[in-house]
């Protein structure tokens, strides 16, 4: 008799309990704000960035909530804003918020914070960088960059829409928005409008640097690995998809409801039990953890993460 096996046995032992490992981790969520969970009565949290072992997080009333891992307490620094914060993202250990009437501030290490001028007055709702361009999108088609200058400007997208999410990878920015509004630029200055097959709002966009993946109202995911052709998927939910995020090997999209899915391609998705109802709006890593923040004072962190 082979001794293959046998010898095989171990290993496929240690992968199955990495696997569960992780799986637990997915469905093993602590609540982290430091408002009452029960109370629904917290700020509304809509986006989170996170270097260096700090953790941003930017809320509804101008302020961001800061948390470093050395110390693992909540701080509240001035912002210099009371506009609403929407977005936020960090490039070179500097974090950028955006928000409403065009508001971007930046801070290095997430305590003092700076406004700077984006050229325009309408909300801009996300941002992505690349290795020498940060892209803003917003309200009514608005697109901004900025590049190693740090001075921003105006661009004009192919869309009056209001862009909610926009990612890139391989040279392709995407932008997704209001009423199944896709767009596609190679350098964020001119914009292309791409069939997207629905016309439900498109709150996010991911990538795994392989394919994109958007999610939306209604459940609606899509998948593409070019920008330009979109296939729907079935998340096994109708309940809305606000923010999708790529890490350690998969994505992970949350939503209405408490809802969290994850999935390794962005076809099949796995429920997983955040054990709240509140409205999530984004999901970022931060070390070995998920982080999750949404209305009603919701931050939730995961269980931890296998490598």
């Amino acid at each position: 008799m082979s001794l293959l096996p046998r010898i095989l046995r171990p290993a496929a032992l240690l992968l199955l309990t990495a696997a569960v490992l992780r799986a637990d981790a997915l469905d093993e969520w602590t609540w982290r704000s430091p408002e009452a969970k029960g109370s629904f009565k917290g700020e509304n949290y809509n986006g989170l960035a996170y270097a260096a072992g700090t953790l941003v997080i930017a809320a509804g009333n101008g302020r961001v909530l800061v948390r470093q891992d050395a110390a693992g307490v909540w701080l509240r620094p001035e912002t210099g804003t009371q506009r609403p914060l929407y977005g936020v993202a960090t490039a070179n250990q500097v974090f950028y918020a955006v928000g409403a009437r065009g508001t971007v501030i930046t801070s290095k290490g997430g305590e003092t914070w700076v406004a700077r001028n984006s050229t325009v007055t309408e909300p801009i709702f996300a941002l992505t960088y690349t290795d020498s361009t940060f892209a803003g999108v917003g309200a009514a088609g608005t697109v901004v960059t900025s590049g190693r200058s740090g001075q921003w400007s105006s661009q004009a997208s192919s869309t009056r829409e209001s862009l909610f999410g926009v990612a890139y990878f391989d040279q392709k920015f995407i932008a997704v928005g209001a009423a199944g509004t896709i767009a596609k630029s190679d350098n964020a200055s001119l914009w292309l409008a791409r069939p997207s097959g629905v016309t439900t709002d498109l709150r996010a966009v991911a990538t795994d640097g392989r394919r994109f993946v958007v999610v939306g109202d209604e459940g609606v995911v899509l998948t593409s690995l070019d920008g330009d052709r979109w296939t729907r998927r079935n998340p096994g939910t109708t309940r809305a998809l606000f923010g999708v995020t790529f890490a350690r090997g998969m994505f992970v999209a949350v939503g209405e409801e408490g809802a969290i899915l994850t999935s390794p391609d962005g076809e099949r998705w796995t429920a997983r039990k955040s054990g709240v109802a509140h409205l999530l709006k984004a999901v970022a890593l931060a070390k070995d953890t998920l982080w999750v923040v949404g209305d009603n004072g919701a931050i939730l962190e995961s269980g931890t993460l296998g490598r």
